[in-house]
């Protein structure tokens, strides 16, 4: 039986490398909504998981790993709650806050677009902002190339876009695949790559499109490794996982 508890607590010695990435990463992470049926437990990035939101496990696992970083926060749903927070409690990490102010008549290719404008970085990582990130998956995160975390779907049936590949290149994310799924983290290497991919989200036409829909479109022509997650994550956007996690 696995553990529960790894959910809720700070990441092991042993999933820290020696040395940290100390490469300059932007994480992304985006929180525009609340979870299924969750308005009343306010934005995701607050929820509390035992004694600490899910923004500062996610930062706790991030500064577990970069030591050199920023944190691109973008919002929607009550994100004056966000900022206050972030202005109170994290003042002294690298961290701002984008709001997208139509994200229910937008999607995540929008709010993807907005927070790549507020960086000038060349190496930067997508990763939606419900997930309860941890240490080990952050390390194999390759930053020399484009690359796709993919994990187990009976770990956590919440992630449900399925992962085509062929010698670990990434072929296609399709929701006809039903054993090896996205993590929904997404890392992108390199300046060409990362003007490359803005001028797919800069297409009016993906303004309401989903990101894997956009890294499919990306991948045409670019390369994407494909990475087994080494321990997979879970993904907090309904009241049973919230359940779960805290157990």
């Amino acid at each position: 039986m696995r553990d529960k508890n790894n959910f809720i607590t700070s990441p092991r010695g042993s999933e820290v490398k020696q040395t940290k990435q100390k490469d300059l990463v932007t994480i992304i992470l985006f929180s525009e909504n609340h979870g299924h049926r969750m308005k009343s437990y306010g934005p995701i990035s607050l929820i509390k998981i035992g004694n600490k939101t899910l923004i500062e496990k996610q930062i706790d696992a991030i500064n577990n790993v970069f030591s050199n970083f920023e944190i691109i926060l973008c919002s929607g749903f009550e994100t004056s709650k966000i900022v206050t927070f972030i202005k109170s409690k994290l003042s002294h990490i690298n961290i701002r806050i984008v709001e997208n102010q139509i994200h229910y008549n937008s999607n995540c290719c929008e709010s993807a677009r907005l927070c790549i404008n507020n960086t000038t970085n060349n190496k930067v990582l997508f990763c939606n902002g419900g997930i309860l990130i941890n240490s080990q998956s952050l390390n194999a995160v390759d930053l020399n190339t484009n690359c796709v975390l993919m994990q187990d779907h009976s770990y956590d049936p919440n992630f449900e876009i399925g992962i085509i590949q062929n010698n670990n290149r990434l072929e296609n994310f399709s929701l006809g695949v039903k054993n090896k799924y996205w993590s929904e983290i997404f890392f992108i290497n390199g300046e060409k790559d990362i003007a490359n991919f803005s001028s797919i989200l800069y297409n009016p036409d993906f303004k309401n499109k989903f990101m894997f829909e956009a890294i499919n479109e990306f991948n045409k022509k670019s390369y994407i490794r494909v990475i087994k997650n080494p321990r997979e994550s879970m993904k907090l956007d309904n009241i049973k996982t919230l359940k779960r996690i805290s157990l």
